[in-house]
């Protein structure tokens, strides 16, 4: 098995310098937030799709759900097989509905939708969520790069860390989308070279059936239980990421992009199985016991690093290099994404909405910038800590998304989905979504799966009961008392049954109260659904009827001005030119079999490039034009008025 050579060093190097270009080549076109946050709703949708897909999964990929994959096997290969189907339901529930929301941050929307009570919650708790668990992607590229190379892992975490914010916080989204592309085209084909070359050391796709041990649906794994429960729980979670994650839908030109956007990128996970999935169950058949192998030995968690075992006994120097580039390009896609994200949320429902009303678009630009630097800044910290800790990636990966993900992103999803909710009900169901999330995992010890799927049943519960608690309590406020309290005991009664813990007094207690406050909760909530007034539904209304009127392209994205953001050219050459350094490495020392391989990622390489300048270029340029006809249409007619 091969170390990384001066050559891998190199290659990392220059990767990082193409894409702090890409930062400063973008930095000069963001004019205000409305570029920095949303790309001017101008990204293609096979730009915003292929980014979306980049965004949903990291390093964290290649270590913890590798390592996964490692211990349980085909299960493992089954839980990135529910990816699909799942994100495509979930994308095109919202997709042409986010576009015609007309925002720039996810939570924007809901200061009119809920009110601004429930939109600065919002924001804080997606703020806390992304500061602490950021560093789990960071942590996981870093380790990567670390074992390869040999490196002390602080000083990866703090490198790589500083080069993804420097260019995300120069660009903005078209950079983010832009070097998520390049990073896809980069990661696809390293993938598409490895997978052959991984079931060759085992003799091919039959062997890995032969020898393979048979699908099992229930693994302990780190203490914690997985199962077809865990398994039907990430289904959902990945229904509601597709539902959720607004960015990539509202940056594109209009809705029917928004629900491509959706399609590409569930489509594209039907690759992760495969790619992502094969080679740690090759790992798993060659390396049965991962002590005897000198890889492995001394590291924190052995099994999370199979996939780089796997590169670094198939690929040669230098395309051990394209391969650290292509695991940093997976978590710089998420990482990047969620910053700009997370700092849009901080300018524009934060600052914007709070501090400063009468916030400029530069200024609401600047704040994003500042408020990126001192994300990244955070995830560096925190990713260092996780490094070192004993869980392992996928623990920490899944602890964040079971407390967090559902109780702050459902309501944002049916928010735009259900007229009838109050405005009310999306801060009620956060905070007692939370509260259940917590109860479950740190007092009654659920299993993930269990914990995600009561949060599944209780807040859509809490959501579409909350205009039936409405008209209850206007009409009978004893009934609704009786029913918040009766709904309290019931859950109190079915957690203590349901626990996977022996109970002590101060735990009955503890669980007791919990219940008698969530009960308070329904009640009092119930409260403020009654106070809706007359102005309340007419805000709602007009909301939806926004949510129902066609993007106008023309008008609302072309009437300052049809000159594009050039996207396929620019990503075209950028792969032309990382063909061209990768057929440079053959004429390294490498054997016969290794320049094959490294000419043949090449050539490929070079392929798609000249077909994204060409192809590309020449429909942007048709488009355009046509854009521009329809732009002088509109000004002859408006002239004639």
């Amino acid at each position: 098995m091969k170390n990384g050579a001066t050559i891998d060093y190199f290659v990392l190097g220059a990767y990082f310098l193409i894409l702090v270009g890409i930062g400063f080549y973008f930095a000069r076109k963001m004019k205000g937030g409305h570029d920095f946050f949303s790309g001017g709703n101008k990204i293609p949708w096979w730009v915003s799709g292929i980014s979306l897909y980049m965004a949903s999964f990291s390093a964290w990929t290649f270590t913890g759900a590798a390592g996964f994959v490692y211990f349980s096997g085909w299960f493992g290969v089954l839980y990135f097989a529910t990816w699909s189907i799942a994100f495509l339901i979930g994308s095109q529930l919202t997709a042409a509905k986010w576009r015609r929301s007309r925002v720039i941050s996810p939570v924007e929307y809901t200061s009119t939708r809920y009110n601004k009570t429930t939109q600065q919650v919002i924001g804080y708790v997606i703020l806390l969520n992304m500061l602490f668990s950021l560093g789990v992607g960071l942590a996981a590229v870093s380790k990567v790069i670390s074992a390869a190379m040999g490196i002390d892992i602080g000083l990866v975490i703090l490198i790589s860390g500083l080069a993804i914010l420097f260019y995300t916080f120069l660009g903005g989204l078209w950079a983010v989308a832009i070097a998520d592309v390049i990073q896809f085209v980069i990661l696809i084909a390293i993938s598409i070279i490895i997978l052959p070359l991984s079931l060759n050391l085992i003799g091919g796709i039959g062997e890995l059936f032969a020898r393979s041990e048979p699908l099992s649906l229930t693994h302990i794994y780190k203490g914690e239980r997985f199962d077809i429960f865990y398994l039907i729980a990430v289904t959902f979670i990945n229904i509601i990421n597709g539902a959720f994650t607004g960015q990539r839908y509202y940056s594109v030109k209009n809705e029917k992009d928004a629900k491509r956007v959706g399609i590409m990128c569930g489509l594209l996970f039907l690759s992760v199985p495969i790619l992502f999935g094969i080679p740690p169950m090759v790992a798993r058949i060659i390396w049965p016991d991962l002590s005897l192998v000198p890889f492995f030995q001394g590291q924190i968690v052995p099994n999370e690093s199979v996939f780089i075992g796997i590169v670094l006994q198939v690929l040669p120097n230098g395309l051990i290099g394209i391969f650290m580039a292509a695991m940093f390009s997976a978590t710089l896609s998420s990482l990047d994404s969620a910053y700009n994200m997370t700092a849009s949320i901080v300018a524009k429902d934060l600052y914007a909405n709070i501090f400063k009303p009468d916030a400029t678009d530069k200024q609401i630009m600047l704040t994003g910038r500042i408020a990126t630097f001192g994300i990244g800044l955070f995830t560096v910290g925190t990713a260092y800590i996780y490094a070192t800790s004993q869980m392992g990636f996928f623990y920490w990966g899944i602890t964040f998304v079971s407390l967090f993900f559902l109780p702050m992103t459902m309501p944002l999803v049916f928010g735009l989905l259900f007229k009838n909710l109050p405005r009310w009900s999306g801060l009620s169901t956060i905070l007692l979504g939370l509260l259940v999330s917590a109860t479950t995992r740190f007092l009654l010890g659920y299993s993930f799966g269990m914990q995600i799927i009561s949060i599944v049943l209780v807040c859509p519960l809490l959501l579409l009961s909350s205009d039936y608690l409405r008209k209850m309590y206007l009409s009978h406020k004893l009934k609704t008392f009786i029913i918040s309290i009766s709904s309290a005991i019931l859950m109190g009664v079915i957690f203590y049954f349901t626990s996977n813990r022996a109970f002590a007094a101060l735990d009955f207690t503890l669980l007791f109260a919990i219940s008698m406050l969530f009960g308070a909760g329904v009640y009092n909530f119930s409260h403020l659904y009654a106070k809706e007034t007359t102005e309340d539904l007419r805000i709602v209304e007009e909301f939806f009827k926004k949510l129902n009127t066609p993007v106008d392209v023309i008008r609302e994205v072309y009437s300052k001005g049809i000159k594009e953001v050039s996207s396929f050219p620019v990503v075209g050459k950028l792969i032309i030119l990382i063909g061209f350094l990768v057929s440079i490495l053959a004429f390294f020392d490498m054997t016969h079999n290794e320049v094959i391989i490294t000419v043949v990622l090449s050539i490929l390489l070079i392929i798609i490039g000249i077909s994204m300048v060409y192809f590309g270029g020449r429909s942007e340029r048709i488009y355009v034009e046509r854009m521009q006809k329809e732009l002088d249409k509109l000004k002859e007619t408006e002239s004639n008025l």
